[in-house]
């Protein structure tokens, strides 16, 4: 992995201010017996896709993060900045994600990491009657925005930790209630771009972390009363809060339990 560069922070106005007061739940253990069956072919879709991934990508000597981060080989990584340049974006299917790291913030994030992508999907493809819970200062309804699925943390050693939902400035979203969010989850595909390998992997990701998601899409919307009570109107450009909901990442740990309650169900 690459060291962060603490020197060269890319100036950006959705650094946080100071370290976070607001006080988040992390979901470390998931009962699978609580998943419909739905989910759970959904979640065992994600394992066939997943597997097929990391084979492509040993064949390939191909790794999710570190070949994201050479897109830029002729400067040293720095906070803030997106990786790739661009981002990976498909306009058709209204889908977006990029990589990126914060200076380290142990009580906003408390977990050691490198950094995290952000996945995103257009605003025009929510519901026509879905209504925000929050808004930036200034936006343009006809050009419509940003939705903020979830954002996946790696550690300094390349592999994926966490999963995380985030106050509305950090990812400078228009911010939804879970249901709206959660029903954009499905369509979430990007075809024919740049680190394909990459993006089959996040999409995996979201087929087998899918309740654990719509858990931590759930309980980010259930502090938000708190929020508003204790910062006003304006909570979601509180720079003092960053995380709102985080789930742990454990790969192996996660397929071991969806194929284990397949097996139960299926007798």
């Amino acid at each position: 992995m690459q060291s962060l560069d603490p020197d060269a922070n890319e100036m950006n106005d959705n650094k946080p201010a100071e370290k976070q007061s607001f006080p988040f739940e992390t979901l470390t253990d998931f009962d699978m017996a609580s998943v419909s069956d739905q989910q759970l072919s959904l979640m065992t879709e994600g394992i066939s896709e997943m597997l097929a991934v990391l084979g492509e990508a040993g064949e390939q000597n191909y790794h999710v993060l570190t070949n994201v981060l050479a897109s830029k080989t002729d400067e040293p990584f720095t906070q803030w900045q997106h990786y790739p340049p661009g981002d990976v974006q498909d306009r058709e299917n209204g889908a977006i994600w990029f990589y990126h790291a914060h200076q380290e913030d142990e009580l906003a994030r408390p977990w050691e990491e490198h950094g995290h992508f952000h996945l995103f999907r257009y605003t025009e493809l929510l519901r026509p009657d879905a209504e925000a819970v929050a808004m930036p200062d200034e936006f343009d309804t006809e050009k419509g925005g940003l939705c903020h699925l979830v954002a996946v943390s790696f550690g300094m050693d390349g592999l994926p930790i966490r999963i995380f939902t985030t106050n509305r400035w950090v990812a400078g979203e228009w911010m939804y209630p879970a249901d709206d969010v959660i029903a954009l989850l499905d369509g979430y595909q990007i075809e024919g771009k740049p680190y394909e390998l990459t993006t089959r992997w996040l999409q995996a990701l979201l087929k087998l972390y899918r309740p654990q998601i719509e858990w931590a899409l759930r309980e980010r919307d259930r502090r938000l009363p708190e929020m508003a009570e204790r910062y006003g109107d304006r909570w979601g450009d509180e720079k003092t809060v960053e995380v709102l909901s985080s789930v742990t990442f454990d790969l192996a740990a996660q397929i071991s339990a969806i194929e284990a309650e397949a097996m139960r169900r299926n007798g």
